[in-house]
């Protein structure tokens, strides 16, 4: 087991120093293989190379050593630059130039390589996939601005070192174009396959391979033949537009990789062919020659590119927004909507499959016109629902209505429909376009609350009327038996006080005790059995009963009370004048506890078939609502029993200015 564990450990560790030693040489190795693909592209840049000229028409090293740089960390280009170093020196040994000339071309190529790597790096925010107008526009711009600052130094080493034949205007036009020619080809070449390797062939079925290899043999056979033929004849120029085809087909096909490889090979071919003395860039100097292949190739490949990244930004947009619309139709479906869209011009409408399922039609069925849809609706709806389109069209207002569907099996089917109207330059009205909510359950439910509301105040109404019953049942057992029993009681302490011999003094003084609380018990008894019901609102009104009860307010508060009435109908409904009897005692109960008013008033009115009472005090006031929120039921019981008799009640105070009540009830 030990032996096992210690060749665990052992094992772990060989391989940590193993993993860190790879880490170690993953730089070096890299600069290697930059190395050597330096010096292959040199030897490419001299075969391409226009004689007695000393610059090469397509000039890859440096694009190479710059794509490097891209992809590498910051702290790895100091080992780049060394590496490309002697791979410099022996390329340009070999091909005869003097050493001062190999070293000043290593220092425009190096700040070439290191401006333009800096360019991408820092105007980019993510990896570099030239699949956007952003990316593509920043290559175009450190391929322009790189070579354009170092070909100064390239063009002024050249004619300081006397070193091939031209001005030094001639030689930085040639230097110039070849490097941006080169970083416009080569650059996007090595990052692209360099960040994504061979993913990209890996993902590709079948028939896109067959259509790839294609495209390569089409574009290789029109390529040949349109520059590695002798010019011959005025029509070789139109040559030069045979490859074009297959370049847009590669872009829209294929991206920014395949467009790139094609630019490629194309630029290859073009330049190799007239090197050699073929295709339709001949008819000049070797100069003006080689000027032509630039230019062309560079107006070329830069809208290709800028196409390749456009279709790639639509093809992100057109897949984000299915996507979008993929979630929007899980909301609609999730909240059963539906879209519509009608063109107003023509008539034409288009219905989401939501809807369409919504009024019991198929998504393959044909889709509906207007005239279909009114008649689809109830007939009482059919009017308010074609009158808010036509207002909506008509006012440029959003249209909004709710209507039923009968359907097949005699149920109703409850929609919500809300929409927008679309205008054009004009102003006119071309489009409207909305959204239908199925809403049956929601009606339902409103119908069942309803149901369930109006059972609530029929029940509470009978508990009312329930109470009021027993307040009545109770007032008169209190008033015709408990009150008589004590008034009776009352009568015999009386007659036995006066059968007692005058001596008893002791014993009439608790007597007249016991009368005097046999008499306040009985009027008690009878206060008590006018609060529960008074009889004088049963035979008198509920006028009467109310100037009654505020002339006994006004002698145990002390606070001075108006009342006045002004009412027509000879006879009021008991229900009614038993819930404002009641509401006014509340209120003046709550005007002597709490109000500190110096006086109040009672003001009752009938006015158009409705009875209106209000109680208004000089009191310190209070928060209604808070006292809505609190634990007392007063101000809740009298709104429920006026809101049971279909009328209402309203509460206004303010600290400090007083109280008013207002309780309205129509008449019957």
């Amino acid at each position: 087991m030990m032996q096992d564990i210690a060749l665990e450990r052992l094992t772990g560790s060989a391989k940590r120093n193993i993993e860190g030693s790879l880490a170690m040489l993953r730089p070096v190795i890299a600069a290697v293989l930059i190395g050597i693909a330096y010096y292959i592209g040199a030897k490419i840049g001299f075969a391409l190379t226009f004689d007695p000229h000393p610059v090469s028409t397509l000039w890859p090293p440096n694009s190479i050593l710059l794509a490097a740089l891209v992809l590498a960390p910051f702290r790895w280009w100091w080992l780049f630059l060394l590496a490309v170093l002697p791979a410099h020196f022996l390329i340009q040994l070999q091909s005869g130039v003097p050493f001062p000339m190999i070293l000043c071309w290593f220092v425009s190529n190096s700040s070439e390589a290191l401006l333009g790597a800096l360019c991408l790096r820092y105007l980019n925010n993510g990896p570099l996939r030239f699949d956007s107008i952003r990316q593509v526009a920043i290559l175009v711009f450190a391929a322009l601005l790189a070579p354009f600052l170092s070909s100064f130094l390239d063009a002024g080493f050249v004619v300081l070192n006397r070193w091939g034949s031209g001005s030094y205007w001639q030689i930085w036009n040639m230097r110039f174009f070849s490097n941006v020619l080169a970083e416009l080809i080569v650059v996007p070449l090595i990052i692209m396959w360099g960040t994504d390797r061979l993913s990209t062939f890996r993902r590709l079925s079948p028939s896109r391979w067959l259509e790839m290899v294609a495209l390569a043999i089409g574009l290789l056979a029109v390529s040949v033949g349109a520059f590695s033929r002798n010019q011959a004849g005025s029509n070789a120029p139109a040559l030069l537009y045979a490859p074009l085809p297959i370049l847009l087909w590669a872009a829209v096909r294929f991206g920014p990789k395949g467009v790139n490889i094609s630019l490629a090979l194309v630029t290859f071919l073009a330049i190799w062919s007239a090197i050699h003395g073929r295709g339709p860039f001949l008819a000049y100097s070797p100069e003006q020659n080689a000027l032509s292949i630039q230019l062309f190739l560079i107006l070329i490949s830069m809208p290709l590119m800028f196409l390749a990244a456009v279709i790639q930004e639509l093809g992100r947009a057109q897949e984000k927004a299915r996507q979008n619309e993929d979630r929007l139709s899980m909301a609609l479906n999730a909240a059963q909507m539906g879209t519509w869209d009608w063109n107003i011009t023509d008539g034409v409408t288009n219905w989401s499959d939501q809807t369409k399922r919504m009024f019991g039609f198929s998504r393959t069925d044909p889709e509906v016109p207007p005239e279909v849809f009114y008649s689809m609706l109830h007939p009482d709806d059919r009017a308010p629902v074609e009158e808010a389109i036509n207002r909506s069209i008509k006012d440029g207002t959003p249209y909004e209505a709710e209507f039923r569907m009968p359907q097949p099996d005699g149920s109703i089917r409850w929609i919500r429909g809300k929409g927008k109207v679309l205008l054009d330059e004009e102003g006119k009205p071309i489009r409207l376009i909305g959204v239908n909510a199925d809403i049956t359950g929601r009606k339902d439910s409103e119908v069942q609350l309803l149901q369930s509301h109006r059972q609530v105040r029929a029940l509470a109404g009978r508990l009312i009327n329930a109470q009021e019953a027993e307040r009545r049942r109770i007032s008169y057992e209190l008033h015709d038996d408990l009150n008589q029993r004590v008034a009776t009681l009352s009568v015999a302490i009386s007659r036995l006080k006066r059968k007692l011999p005058a001596p008893q003094q002791e014993i009439v003084v608790e007597l007249n005790q016991l009368y005097d609380q046999t008499n306040d018990l009985s009027n008690d008894i009878r206060q008590l059995s006018h609060q529960l019901h008074p009889s004088t609102l049963e035979h008198l009104g509920l006028a009467e009963a109310l100037e009654a009860y505020i002339g006994e307010f006004e002698t145990e508060t002390g606070i001075p009370t108006s009342f006045s009435a002004r009412i027509t109908s000879e006879k009021i409904a008991f229900e009614i004048s038993v819930c404002l009897y009641r509401i006014a005692l509340e209120a003046l109960r709550n005007v002597a506890k709490h109000s500190h008013a110096k006086s109040s008033s009672v003001l009752l009115e009938e006015h158009e078939h409705a009875l209106t009472m209000k109680v208004v005090d000089s009191g310190i006031g209070f928060d209604v609502e808070a006292a809505r929120r609190g634990s007392g039921l007063g101000l809740i019981s009298a709104e429920e029993h006026v809101n049971l008799l279909q009328g209402t009640f309203e509460v206004a105070s303010v600290p400090t200015k007083g109280t008013e009540l207002t309780a309205k009830i129509p008449l019957r």
